[in-house]
């Protein structure tokens, strides 16, 4: 079936390729559907790229695209020698998604565990296999990250789709430019500035279902004011309400056994007070965050009083000027703290009206706060980035369990940890340089090649200085032609949680912290072809293979003295964090866009990724350890000498199939086909050790069917409608946990 449905894609992919025709530029169509476009926006264009949102037209356009990310600089799409995607604002109001990760999981090379799920579920992201807190997410180019976590992951669920512009995604190793977690790649999420002049209005209402007794109501209101001068302000509010499904599986075999539903409440409100100009482009902006969420105790396992709040509040600014027409200087940073508070309050466990006799709940706090400035130089021959910053994160913890135990002498067992003594803190200041150089400035026959190098230089306070580097050669063999090469370098660093936390578990004798730890470090190689048939399709495919040093693992630590064979609980010497081994992982990412006359666009993508780990008894912190028997929690061996785990969990092989057809100047249809293949998830298995450890279970594969259709009521009035996972299919994303089924939504919208 696997096989039947990826040639059924590389056929329809290739197919339309081959049979595209060019489409009609003379008129613009209010439904923006996403195909690819070549010349970058320029200051002189913006009034009437925005009055033009409104005509009419039964062509298929899609508006001009420039990525920044890439390169720190303005360039157009098809003269970056990187893996890149973008994600623009029609495509975003055009998908129906009422998640950002709905959105990010339709991308090539992203799978992100939770997009599925029940809403407000936790939602990891892995890209090209890297782990979840391995890839960067940035807000206007500040890093969003959340230090308050043991692994400093951001959990996607946080973010919503209000005032977003459009995405860029970069695939690969990216610290030369962006610094630690830029492993995977990164994702810059890039927010409304000024609009067209006057007062500006964007407001969307949505409701739907998602099964039995389910609901989503949402509401978001965006609006702006542009001066005549540049000056603008914008405020936005964004608030989702949903009564959901029961977060996990049901394998309950009591009659009669209550099993609660798990809602969630998100509301996000901001506002961005700027100024923009051909010159000038400066801003400032603040925004919070609160959600709600009720979640279950672990997989299988139901809990019908456990929630988890969480707030964060921001504020950014931003301020670029371009000293003349090939220098510019652009100054940027941002705050940020969060908190999450995780409540369980004694559970019921029977229908005779018992409760677990347990109350836990935890507070974890972060903050940080970041500084860049920024120079380039942009001539005919080369260009030039130069740069430097500075990055600093605290986090604080304080749990408290109140809980039965019949072991111990008295009837109840109370335990409070808190890390505020510690102060926790880490400082990183970096220098970064990239250079551009076109083959002009040695011949007019070399014009052809490009060739990209750069560096940084990071300094911690904890764990001292490391360099990173990269190298990224591009040929434009004809002008609808593009290769292009990339040797990059990446760093993650370690989490205050893994550096410092002085926690220890009866009987452990070895605190979790190791600030010893080193960062994880990896290798990008890469290889690309660009291929562009005409102005509206094209074909990028990418090949790569990313090898990760040093990785950081939980492990359990063993009596020296005992045997492995004999260990048992009282043999238990406590867990820490370790650097070991390296993972890798190798992928194909295809995507290809066309368009068939002026109704139908194809979009489609493919990802596929394998990948192992080795462990290495010879990278062993002995010191950290005391020379104890140390245990991989991942898996549950015990590291004696060399070992090797092929395949790595949740990350599968992925292909996603888009056709849209306008039959009429204000109508659109669309069908949206996921793939995702059968991969491993971990459970706890007991058996594995004295204490137990992580296990490996396979997760079948499967095919949803969403199709979506808008219509232009009139000028400033539209509406969407959404069918999700139209054939109910019953899937997992990770094991124990619900997934939604089919599900309606209705959204109108009203611009003005």
């Amino acid at each position: 079936m696997k096989k039947l449905f990826l040639l059924i894609l590389f056929g329809l992919l290739f197919g339309v390729i081959s049979r595209a025709q060019p489409i009609n530029m003379r008129n613009r169509s209010a439904w923006k559907a996403p195909l690819k476009q070549d010349a970058p926006v320029k200051e002189a264009d913006a009034k009437e790229s925005e009055t033009e949102e409104n005509e009419d037209t039964a062509s298929v356009q899609r508006i001009t695209e420039v990525v920044v990310t890439a390169a720190r600089t303005e360039q157009k799409l098809e003269d970056v020698g990187r893996s890149v995607s973008v994600i623009s604002a029609g495509d975003i109001k055009n998908s129906g998604a009422n998640s950002l990760s709905e959105l990010l999981n339709m991308t090539e090379g992203i799978y992100i565990t939770g997009s599925g799920q029940n809403f407000g579920s936790n939602q990891s992201m892995f890209m090209r296999g890297a782990n979840s807190n391995q890839s960067v997410i940035m807000i206007d180019g500040i890093t969003i990250s959340d230090p308050s976590t043991p692994t400093n992951a951001l959990d996607l669920s946080e973010l919503s789709l209000s005032e977003i512009d459009h995405v860029e995604i970069v695939r690969g190793s990216h610290s030369t430019l962006y610094g630690s977690s830029a492993i995977g790649g990164v994702i810059n999420i890039i927010t409304n500035k000024k609009k067209k002049e006057g007062l500006n209005i964007n407001a969307t209402g949505t409701t739907g279902s998602f099964g039995k007794e389910t609901s989503l109501i949402g509401e978001n209101i965006g609006m702006n004011y542009t001066f005549k001068n540049g000056l603008y302000t914008n405020m936005n509010f964004n608030n989702i309400t949903v009564n959901g499904i029961d977060a996990t599986v049901d394998t309950s075999t009591v009659a009669g056994r209550f099993r609660d539903m798990d809602g969630m409440t998100h509301f996000d409100f901001g506002g961005k007070a700027g100024y923009k100009t051909n010159r000038w482009d400066v801003s400032v902006s603040g925004k919070k965050t609160e959600k709600t969420s009720d979640i279950d105790d672990a997989e299988f396992n139901d809990d019908d009083n456990y929630r988890l709040d969480f707030e964060r509040r921001m504020v950014t600014y931003s301020a670029a000027c371009k000293l003349d027409t090939g220098l510019s200087v652009s100054l940027n940073g941002g705050r940020s703290f969060m908190g999450r508070t995780a409540l369980n309050d004694s559970s019921l466990i029977d229908n005779n009206g018992n409760y677990d006799k347990i109350f836990y709940r935890g507070d974890y706090s972060g903050e940080t706060f970041t500084n860049e400035l920024q120079l380039n130089f942009n001539k005919e021959d080369y260009s030039l980035v130069l740069g430097g910053g500075s990055n600093s994160q605290r986090m604080n913890q304080r749990t408290y369990l109140y809980y039965f135990d019949s072991f111990v002498t008295q009837d109840y067992v109370e335990s409070i940890k808190d890390l505020d003594t510690l102060h926790l803190l880490s400082k990183t200041s970096s220098f970064f340089i990239l250079a551009e150089l076109k083959g002009t400035i040695v011949s007019q026959k070399a014009k052809a090649f490009t060739i990209g190098f750069g560096a940084r230089s990071n300094n911690n306070n904890t764990f001292g200085s490391s360099v990173t580097y990269q190298v990224n050669p591009m040929v434009k063999v004809s002008s609808t032609s593009t290769i292009y090469g990339n040797i990059s370098s990446g760093y993650n660093a370690p989490s205050l949680y893994q550096l410092h936390t002085p926690e220890m578990d009866a009987p452990a004798a070895i605190p979790r912290g190791n600030v010893n730890l080193r960062p994880e470090s990896s290798v990008t190689k890469e290889f690309g072809v660009y291929q562009k048939i005409n102005d509206k399709t094209g074909i990028r495919m990418s090949f790569y293979k990313t090898v990760i040093s040093d990785v950081v693992e939980y492990v359990y630590l063993w009596d020296k003295n005992t045997a492995v064979g004999s260990l048992s609980y009282p043999d238990y010497k406590g867990d820490t964090y370790l650097n070991l081994g390296n993972l890798t992982t190798e992928g194909i990412e295809l995507d290809a866009h066309s368009a068939m006359g002026k109704k139908f666009l194809i979009t489609g993508n493919f990802s596929w990724m394998r990948g192992k780990q080795n462990f290495y008894a010879a990278d062993i912190d002995t010191v950290k350890t005391e020379g104890n028997h140390v245990q991989l929690f991942s898996n549950g061996q015990f590291l004696e000498y060399k070992y090797q785990s092929e395949g790595l969990t949740r990350r599968p092989v992925t292909a996603n199939l888009t056709v849209t057809y306008m039959p009429a100047t204000k109508v659109f249809f669309k069908a949206v086909l996921k793939y995702v293949s059968k991969r491993n998830d971990v459970y706890y298995d007991y058996m594995l050790g004295p204490y137990g450890a992580m296990g490996k279970t396979p997760v079948q594969s499967y095919t949803l069917l969403d199709l979506v259709s808008g219509v232009k009521f009139s000028q400033y009035l539209s509406g969407l409608v959404r069918v999700e996972n139209v054939f109910n299919v019953s899937y997992s994303e990770i094991r124990g946990f619900s997934n939604r089924g089919r599900g309606f939504y209705i959204s109108i919208n009203y611009t003005f």
